[in-house]
């Protein structure tokens, strides 16, 4: 999951009174005006973070404008940002940068003193390799465990346990490996610097063994396009291998569970999508068919965490997805989204309390892309609509259904609680609100 940058305060190193020399604010307006027929501007100071906006009409399109303040704001300290409010354009210089190693200005030191220079991100996306396989082998032993003990409520032995649990596991991290590796080769494709998957652990009886994966973004998803396409990519691969595996699993020989399989769970909620799939392979209940099938379990898991990372908030998958459809508008949807997740958690299943924790944590508004201009195109469009469509046919408002009455091990009532964790840490500065700031001079 993303974090939104306002939770993020150490990323930017501002100045404690924040002011542009009039030498700046002279380079400043000449570098705008190299792509923008500046018609205002004003200084904007929100928070710890301060800017310069211009407005007006472009005179290149987006991404050549962006390029060209890039190469012309960078030395000076600034960072552009492109928006487009009621017709007109707007040009954000806003002091800090997002890669500390790109500026050249000789008194660039100075500037650094001053916090100009503010480094918003660790730029390198590496990571060493030991460490993603020690963590994978890691949780792929650990979701063993907690698989055999789930399925079979005991662990008797090395070999037992992975013909029990081994089926399980390696059906569920393989559907959260590519949905974690999709993000990363969409970053890539986008030239964005990002590590490897990190495979978390969690050796917890009662749990499904992981925290899932996460990969760490650490330069700018500078337009709506790579917004989505990093946003989208996760959870359609995901669900691509998911319901495939779903398939095999139903029709793999049965299993007759143990505790607490058969103590907690008295059924698992079948969503439209694969009720009708289902329909095509199993005969009578599905839900309690899941039940006696590990492998279809676990694709049924791993639908689940696509459902919930595909929820319109903040800087989960579906948030970068609704921010790239609707732009801000997204906001209020996820405002919407966040309360329902309440109203969930008190009516119709508690973990959903977890996830509007989380959605707070990493902030319901989406931050703004350096390129807010540039159109996310038709095929784009139709893409995350059918998106939408497959969120609202895998959703499950009340997945678990329990057993009433007993006294039950932690966490196996609601495993699927556990996260599948998409890209952390996209950093851009705040976004601000130019309606907090008078407009201080006008050309």
């Amino acid at each position: 999951m993303a974090l939104n940058e306002s939770s993020l305060p150490d990323q930017a190193v501002i100045a404690d009174e924040p002011v542009a020399p009039s030498v700046l604010l002279t380079d400043l307006r000449e570098a705008v005006s190299t792509v923008l027929a500046i018609e205002r501007e004003a200084e904007l100071s929100q928070r710890d973070q301060y800017a310069i906006t211009f407005e007006g009409t472009l005179q290149l399109e987006s991404e050549e404008a962006l390029a060209r303040l890039e190469a012309l704001l960078t030395p000076l300290g600034f960072t552009p940002f492109l928006q487009r409010e009621q017709g007109r354009d707007l040009v954000a210089a806003v002091q800090g940068l997002l890669d500390p190693n790109a500026a050249t200005r000789p008194d660039a030191d100075n500037l650094s003193r001053r916090g100009c220079l503010g480094s918003l991100v660790r730029v390198s996306g590496r990571s060493p390799l030991w460490l993603h396989g020690g963590l994978l082998i890691a949780t792929i032993a650990s979701t063993i465990y907690a698989a055999s003990f789930l399925l079979n409520g005991r662990v008797d032995s090395l070999g037992k346990a992975i013909a029990a649990g081994g089926p399980f596991a390696i059906a569920l991290l393989f559907i959260l490996g590519v949905h974690e590796t999709s993000h990363y080769l969409a970053a890539r494709r986008h030239r964005v610097k990002v590590t490897l998957p990190f495979f978390i652990p969690l050796p917890v009886p009662g749990s499904l063994g992981t925290l899932g994966a996460v990969i760490l973004v650490r330069s700018a998803l500078k337009t709506r396009r790579a917004l989505f396409d990093v946003g989208v990519s996760g959870p359609l691969a995901g669900l691509v291998v998911a319901l495939p595996v779903f398939v095999i699993g139903l029709l793999l020989p049965p299993i007759p569970f143990g505790a607490p399989i058969n103590l907690v769970f008295r059924g698992v909620a079948v969503p439209p999508l694969l009720d009708f799939i289902g329909s095509f392979v199993v005969e009578g209940s599905l839900s309690r068919a899941i039940l006696t099938h590990p492998v279809a379990l676990a694709a049924w898991f791993g639908i689940l965490l696509t459902a919930l990372n595909l929820l319109p908030l903040g800087q989960f998958d579906g948030g970068h997805v609704a921010y790239a459809l609707f732009g801000r508008y997204a906001w209020g949807i996820a405002l919407v989204t966040f309360f329902a997740l309440i109203f969930g958690g008190l009516f119709l299943w508690p973990t959903w309390f977890l996830w509007a924790i989380l959605a707070g944590f990493s902030g319901l508004r989406h931050p703004l892309p350096q390129n807010d201009i540039m159109p996310l195109g038709l095929r784009r469009r139709l893409l995350g609509w059918v998106t939408i469509l497959l969120f609202f046919l895998i959703v499950m408002p009340q997945p678990i259904t329990t057993r009433q009455g007993l006294n039950l091990l932690p966490d196996q009532s609601a495993p699927a609680a556990i996260p599948t964790l998409a890209p952390l840490n996209i950093p851009t500065p705040r976004p601000f609100d130019p309606g907090a700031s008078a407009v201080q001079s006008g050309n």
